[in-house]
């Protein structure tokens, strides 16, 4: 069976159409030939991707299949995509890929395999058909002029009437339902083969606030402008940052001179008085303005990426005036 199952797949790689190797130029309205570099490729994408379904990858096969099929859309690659998709458990992707395969035009050269695989998917498409679970979702009255929006599985649905049935793949769903600017409604459903279940839904309205209306005259626009705080963080880092350079410069002096008028073993208490207490108050004062400094800085840093927006009224209004005419306003 093994051996069956890959003469199997060389044959349908095989049964993919030949074309010139230069890609023509279609004229409008219909779909370009092939290139050799895509028949190649997708030959060798069929090829794997059977190999890999052989192995039970069917992962790695519909990854393969479908760029098998994207390069080159046959009914061949449709039936081994839909085929891996109904091993998967997708029984409404594949009934969808085994219905496309009859939309397809026959091509002038077509081969007995896609002929086989056009009457094999027919009749795996009326097969599966019955086997599509349905969920039947149900909107309650909501208040005249209300909507509500619907999604399944993160789709949109649009609800016709008082019951929308919506056609799904076998496993578990999550249905959201939110009226106007309401609170979020959710529902976790599983359905299996065939199944046909009701989704009861009943989202709070909560009518959406109005846009906001502009003043007579002319129309809201916000503008967005560097934070004052930048030029206040910079400015006081600025005052700062001199007042540091100053009062080091006079610690510094007065370190010296008290350095200068002590002796090597006795400092007099007259210079401990002025020229060492002046040189720690301006240590101090160094170590106050350096730290403001930095502070005032990592403020105008900060403030930077935090622009203001300022709410302006944008207008215009005609102005005439002695030897002239235009307008003046606000843009």
């Amino acid at each position: 069976m093994r051996s069956r199952s890959l003469s199997l797949a060389l044959s349908l790689a095989l049964a993919l159409p030949v074309v010139s190797p230069t890609r023509a130029h279609a004229a409008p309205g219909v779909a370009a030939e092939p290139s050799a570099g895509d028949l190649a490729t997708a030959r060798s994408a069929l090829r794997e991707g059977l190999a890999l379904r052989e192995k039970g990858d069917l992962v790695g096969a519909l990854g393969r299949l479908t760029t098998a099929h994207d390069l080159v859309a046959t009914p061949v690659t449709l039936f081994e995509l839909g085929k891996t998709h109904l091993l998967m458990g997708h029984v409404l992707q594949a009934h969808e890929l085994f219905i496309k395969i009859g939309r397809l035009p026959p091509a002038l050269e077509e081969s007995q395999r896609s002929t086989t695989a056009r009457e094999e998917a027919s009749r795996l498409a009326a097969d599966l058909e019955p086997r599509i679970p349905t969920l039947r979702i149900k909107l309650a009255k909501l208040p005249p002029g209300a909507s509500a929006a619907v999604h399944v599985d993160d789709e949109p649905v649009a609800m016709t009437g008082a019951v929308t049935p919506r056609a799904v793949e076998p496993g578990k769903h999550v249905i959201l339902a939110r009226a106007g600017d309401g609170p979020e409604e959710r529902v976790t459903i599983e359905i299996g083969e065939g199944e046909t279940k009701d989704v009861d839904l009943s989202p709070q309205w909560v009518a959406p606030k109005p846009p906001p209306t502009p003043p007579p005259g002319g129309q809201v626009v916000y503008l967005r402008q560097t934070n004052p705080l930048v030029f206040l963080g910079f400015t006081a880092a600025s005052v700062s940052g001199t007042i540091t350079g100053v009062a080091s410069v006079l610690a510094i002096n007065a370190a010296g001179r008290a350095h200068d008028r002590c002796g090597s073993d006795y400092c007099p208490q007259q210079v401990r008085d002025s020229d060492i207490t002046v040189m720690r108050t301006w240590i101090a004062v160094t170590a106050v303005a350096g730290a403001s400094t930095l502070a005032f800085l990592t403020v105008a840093v900060l403030a930077i990426s935090r622009p203001v927006n300022e709410k302006v009224t944008a207008g215009a209004r005609p102005y005439l005036g002695p030897g002239s005419a235009g307008f003046v306003g606000t843009f």
